[in-house]
């Protein structure tokens, strides 16, 4: 129920123009943000003709520069209108949107000014279009931060002109009360009509105020705006401006879904692909980038095969993961030789070692224990019906098989109750040979698929060897599963 009086009224029917307005979109990427590329490509899903839009983008980290050179390099045809302002021009965050916020203001054809900050998800490609046809002043999407209450908008102030929460705030934000709400402060993202720039907000400064953040000071300014100044005394026709309203209204509308909230707090940079360590703060965006497309046909499908008595076979990992792992592994570089003396084990020694790097080396065995538990367990209680995985595992880790150093395993048991092991590339263009022999069924799987795992009982029925890589460089990252 939307019980909303003023959503449709003097919304604006874009059918019944000429032609669609023109927009530019201020994009800000002022901290280090996880998931930028995937924010930058969904720029250019927008469903708004690319003519029609100019692009104002300020990056404020050096670590970023890479992706947005990227990005531009892969899609400079499709960009006809962009200004790049990088860390270089040390403008603090509030003299970058000031300055976005001007190139459309100083544009007499830029029709409305559309500010996206790069901690947002749009997932809703119609999004600039429902925001224009509902004609208001300034407007924002709503959005919020996966599973929790952390939105783009208050709902109230206190008497000092900070956060209060409104009665309605949890209704609005969980959808049980939809529709169109005037609200005293919003962030992240806005649309604002490129008229009211120019007549009411025609001041080049909106966003530096003393000790307050850049959105504050826009939301206090818009709010405490006189619209009508008369000058002299009243004439009786214009007595009833005398005391003009104050401020311009702000809009955030709920009706439609229109994405999500990214946490930017906890992201180390300090990796590779640091994107990886993000399963638990963005759980939605990991797995949307890190899981295989077909994960949920496991389920819904059954989307399992058994190449070998009790061996399964599925898809876990996309393309993306696997060669985000990979390069973070050999970014650390430091491989253990697959030597049996090996002071990473409590005992020092190793019965059948591999060539390997150990997930704890880098840094990630919170985070892997988490994927086991979130996206191995389903799929092993499916499989194994009964048994209930502990997820505990000691031993995580990426194994690189060559000829030159360790083309082989020579036939052993896994320390485990079930072991799963997960193709990281693709024979055939990254390596030949490869596979895995089980000896009491002789039976062998020769074609591993990239991104697919192999779970099988560790001890007991399942002896079983790596068969010889004969060429090029084969990766593997295998769990010993409930030692």
């Amino acid at each position: 129920v939307t019980g909303c009086t003023v959503c449709d009224q003097d919304t604006l029917d874009l059918s019944t123009l000429a032609e669609l307005p023109r927009l530019t979109i201020g994009v800000f990427i002022e901290q280090p943000t996880p998931f930028l590329t995937e924010f930058l490509e969904r720029l250019l899903t927008l469903n708004y003709p690319a003519e029609k839009v100019n692009f104002f983008i300020h990056n404020n980290e050096v670590h970023h520069e890479k992706h947005i050179q990227k990005f531009w390099e892969k899609h400079k045809a499709e960009l006809q209108n962009v200004k790049f302002v990088g860390p270089e021009e040390n403008l603090t965050q509030g003299e970058a949107r000031n300055m976005g916020m001007d190139s459309c203001r100083q544009d007499p054809e830029c029709d409305y000014y559309f500010s996206l900050d790069a901690d947002v998800m749009l997932t809703n490609s119609d999004t600039l279009k429902l925001l224009m046809e509902q004609n208001r002043k300034i407007i924002a999407p709503m959005v919020i931060r996966s599973g929790k209450l952390w939105s783009n908008f208050w709902g109230a102030l206190s008497p000092d002109g900070y956060y209060a929460r409104s009665e309605d705030y949890i209704d609005i934000i969980h959808g049980d009360r939809k529709g169109l709400w005037n609200v005293p402060y919003m962030a992240h993202v806005y649309l604002i009509q490129g008229e009211v720039l120019r007549t009411h907000m025609k001041e080049k400064n909106h966003f530096v105020l003393d000790r307050m953040d850049a959105d504050m000071s826009l939301c206090r300014t818009v709010r405490e705006m006189t619209i009508e100044k008369e000058k002299g005394s009243p004439t009786p026709e214009s007595f009833h401006m005398f005391k003009p309203p104050k401020g311009i209204f702000m809009y955030i509308t709920n009706l439609h879904e229109f994405g999500r909230l990214i946490s930017t707090q906890n992201y180390n940079t300090s990796h590779l692909h640091s994107d990886i360590w993000q399963i638990f703060d963005n759980p939605l965006d990991w797995r949307e980038k890190y899981i295989h497309p077909d994960y949920s046909k496991i389920f819904s499908e059954d989307m399992v095969e058994q190449p070998c008595p009790d061996v399964y076979w599925f898809p876990i990992f996309s393309d993306t993961m696997c060669d985000h792992l990979v390069e973070e592994m050999e970014h650390y570089g430091i491989w253990s030789g697959g030597r049996s003396e090996d002071k990473r084990l409590v005992g020092g020694y190793e019965n059948v070692p591999t060539d390997d790097i150990h997930m704890t080396q880098i840094g990630l065995d919170y985070e892997w224990l988490h994927f086991i538990r979130e996206y191995i367990a389903p799929v092993t209680l499916k499989l194994f019906s009964g048994y209930q995985t502990k997820g505990h595992a000691m031993l995580n880790f990426v194994v690189k098989y060559t000829p030159e150093r360790q083309a082989f395993l020579r036939p052993h048991h896994d320390s485990s109750t079930f072991t799963i092991n997960v193709a990281l590339n693709s024979k055939g263009t990254d390596f030949e040979g490869g596979g895995c022999r089980f000896h009491r069924y002789n039976c062998s799987i020769e074609s591993p698929r990239k991104g697919w795992s192999f779970m099988h009982p560790g001890r007991l029925t399942h002896l079983h060897e790596g068969l010889p890589t004969t060429n090029g460089t084969r990766y593997i990252a295998v769990s010993f599963v409930d030692p």
